[in-house]
């Protein structure tokens, strides 16, 4: 009889345990777009088998009352933790919404049958033209540098491998806006400051950035005095639930990022350091070579919600760069050691009282200072560059037809440079060049947002600035008009006036052309036309045209063949002038599908035309960035939810070889310019930049595959470069002998070069 009743009693306890299961449904979307995302891999602690999303983003678990964490893993996304306490009742559907790139996201909730659970972070920002997926492919293992990934879109030209660099519509980099969260950053580089060949990467590591956009032309100028192109990059917030890491090995540096919240999610802290061993990298390249190049940065970034309606945000950047080459066959003006850091702090205080209204004050400080050497341990150049500013933004809604954005910025520079040189390659130094200026900087700007009806934007507003070094005052008008056309076909026409002010260094250098130098200024014309296609496809074309003004030159600094046929050797103190009035024009074509899962990149196709004329000669040439053609393609493929491949492409017709250098008189069965080897010489001609580069073309492949444990989440990824292992040439310091010979003008580029890498993440 007892053993009757305790059998009946094991009976009822497993089917009241059965009857206790709970049913847990849900979908898995990209935080971004809202897509379902299939494939995703979820897990609970302590339980087995886990759970797979199907080809709508949907899953199911059944479970016993209690407490759980729900992990979901998908390669190109950030690892997902999730606490949830299941109760008696079954919850309704829940939303795990999984953000991109390199972060991870972990939050607590009760999930309840009363109250449905939306789990994960809100969408992007829209407008962004790159987010975690496509930096995280772009980004290249090799360098590993977020800026390179602008280099596959249809506006950017940038053929030169060991440059972060680019121009965007024949503009050079020196006319970019470059952005870190609403600030100006134009020193953040990694290079051989005061080298003429000294190549770069950007001093920000990629896994702390959120967000990576360009603006080609026609943008609004809140932050402004740049003639070309805006580049804004967004670092991402610690996680405010948690604390995580990531540790990293890519192709030419180690990583480390922690992060995790303040206050008991009041907000977050994140921390990045970067160090390099790129010296291995150069050795790949060329086996002789007796350089070595090295870099360690930092990031740090710090948010505090003081109040539901004040928040206080703290960003710091700051690195260091080392080059040396041994002192063999160096010159006393050679450089031997090169040691430069660099430096961005912000603190930044944003005040949201109501929905309708906003400000933002910011202050801040960015700096570059190097100092080279030669074999002699002599001090060549000492420089130091030092901004110090403050900045202020309001955002107001009048009525939901109408916003008000308005605000200025008040700035201290300061600059000092000495120059060192030796006569005759003697051991003594002579100062040719010492400077220690400073100068104030003020600006203010206002725009209006109008939507005259549900199908129509009107944004114009104009700024005005006031530069001390010159003494200057501007104002930059811009306006553009969106249309919504009809069903996924919209219009945008865009104009603006953009100008950039006369440098310190360009002011007082040892080229300076003093304080009488005029702002470049330059006028901008969009016109695109974007429709949405099916298969989550859209086309965009843009024609732009841009006209260029007292664009600052250094007449008379190259080596030039004149009408007599007189050889005029450039000079190295020609003074900057306002020389140049520019014209460029061109058609930007892009063909885009944008899905989380499946195929997804571009392909597009750049035609532009970019010439200068100098005023005071009448004499006209091709800009030093001029791409006639450009063709660039990019793609992510999943071969699995844990395995993805990526394809990056680019060709271009490049740019000219830069200065008045021309094809030498042809021997008998000689070798065409540029076909097979190069040849031993060229000559110095009338005319500037007749001869193009030969056609540059790249081909590179990377495969990321992610492994999970628990906790735990390792990414392996190996790279290509070059696949097809194409010699490409780039611009390089040539030499010139009396007779106005010239000897390698051209230097070769990064041959075929895999590497790999891995990440784990905690």
């Amino acid at each position: 009889m007892r053993a009757a009743l305790v059998a009946a009693a094991i009976v009822l306890t497993v089917v009241a345990a059965s009857a206790q299961e709970i049913e847990v449904a849900g979908v898995v979307v990209d935080a971004r777009t809202e897509a379902p995302l299939a494939g995703v891999v979820l897990s609970l602690d302590g339980q087995s088998p886990g759970a797979t999303t199907g080809p709508d983003g949907r899953f199911r678990f059944t479970l016993s009352p209690g407490p759980y964490v729900v992990s979901a893993s998908l390669i190109g996304f950030a690892l997902f933790r999730q606490a949830i306490e299941i109760g008696p009742q079954p919850p309704d559907p829940l939303t795990i919404r999984l953000s991109e790139g390199a972060g991870a996201f972990e939050e607590h909730v009760t999930v309840t049958g009363a109250t449905g659970g939306t789990i994960g972070g809100a969408a992007g920002q829209e407008g962004v033209a790159l987010h975690g997926r496509d930096l995280e492919v772009l980004r290249g293992v090799t360098l590993d540098d977020p800026l390179r990934a602008l280099h596959v879109l249809p506006a950017v030209a940038a053929t030169d491998d060991f440059y972060s660099e680019f121009a965007v519509r024949g503009s050079p980099f020196r006319h970019v806006n470059l952005l870190v969260d609403g600030l100006p950053s134009p020193y953040l580089m990694h290079s051989v400051f005061g080298v003429a060949d000294g190549g770069s990467i950007a001093m920000i590591n990629s896994d702390a950035i959120g967000s990576l956009g360009l603006q080609p032309g026609s943008y609004p100028q809140h932050v402004g005095r740049r003639l070309g192109a805006q580049v804004g990059i967004d670092m991402r917030e610690g996680n405010r639930e948690r604390h995580q890491a990531r540790l990293g090995l890519s192709g030419t540096s180690a990583t480390m990022l922690a992060e995790g919240p303040l206050a008991h999610g009041r907000g977050s802290w994140l921390a990045s350091a970067r160090r390099s061993y790129l010296d291995l990298l150069l050795k790949r390249i060329d086996d002789g070579n007796n350089l070595a190049f090295g870099f360690t940065d930092g990031e740090a970034k710090l948010v505090f919600d003081v109040t539901p309606a004040q928040q206080l945000q703290l960003l710091a950047i700051a690195g260091q760069s080392r080059f040396n080459e041994k002192p063999d066959d160096l010159g006393a003006n050679d450089e031997a050691t090169v040691k430069g850091h660099s430096w961005l702090a912000g603190l930044s205080w944003r005040m949201t009282p109501s929905t309708r209204y906003s400000i933002t004050q910011r202050i801040y400080t960015t700096g570059l200072g190097y100092r080279n050497r030669n074999r002699d341990d002599r001090i060549l150049d000492n420089s130091r560059s030092n901004d110090v500013a403050w900045r202020g933004d309001a955002v107001m809604a009048v009525t939901p037809a109408l916003v008000v954005r308005a605000g200025g910025d008040a700035q201290r520079l300061s600059a000092r440079h000495t120059q060192q040189r030796a006569l005759n390659d003697q051991p003594d130094l002579t100062t040719i060049g010492d400077y220690d200026r400073q100068g104030n900087s003020a600006s203010a700007y206002a725009d209006v947002i109008v939507h005259p009806s549900t199908r129509a934007t009107l944004t114009a507003g104009a700024r005005v600035d006031r530069w001390g070094p010159t003494k200057t005052s501007a104002g930059s008008p811009w306006a553009s008009l969106d249309l919504d056309v009809a069903r996924g076909l919209r219009v945008r026409l865009g104009t603006g006036e953009y100008r950039q002010f006369a440098e310190l260094e360009q002011i007082a250098g040892v080229a300076g052309g003093g304080s009488a130098l005029r702002p470049e200024s330059a006028t901008h014309l969009d016109i695109g036309v974007s429709q949405q296609l099916p298969a989550s496809l859209s086309a965009q074309a843009t024609w732009f045209i841009r006209n260029e003004r007292d664009v600052l030159w250094t007449p008379g600094s190259e080596p030039r063949r004149l009408a007599d046929g007189t050889i005029q050797q450039g000079r190295g103190d020609a003074p900057w002038v306002n020389a140049l009035d520019g014209h460029a024009r061109g058609l930007e074509l892009i063909l885009r599908r944008d899905r989380p899962s499946g195929l997804s990149g571009w392909l597009g196709y750049a035609y532009a035309r970019d010439r200068y004329t100098e005023t005071a000669t009448g004499e006209s040439f091709w800009a030093d960035f001029d791409q006639r053609h450009g063709l660039s393609a990019f793609g992510r493929y999943p071969l699995s939810n844990r395995t993805t491949l990526g394809v990056k492409f680019r060709a271009g017709s490049n740019y000219p070889v830069k200065g008045y250098i021309g094809q030498a008189p042809q021997s008998l069965n000689a070798p065409p310019l540029f076909g097979g080897d190069r040849p031993l010489f060229y000559q110095l001609v009338e005319s500037r930049n007749t001869l193009r580069l030969p056609v540059y073309s790249r081909l590179d492949f990377r495969l990321d595959r992610i492994f999970t444990w628990s906790k735990r989440r390792v990414t392996v990824f190996g790279e290509v470069a070059n696949t097809l292992n194409r010699r490409n040439l780039r611009n390089v310091p040539y030499d010139v002998d009396r007779s106005g010979r010239v000897f390698d003008p051209t230097g070769t580029l990064l041959p075929i070069l895999p590497s790999a890498g891995f990440v784990v993440e905690f």
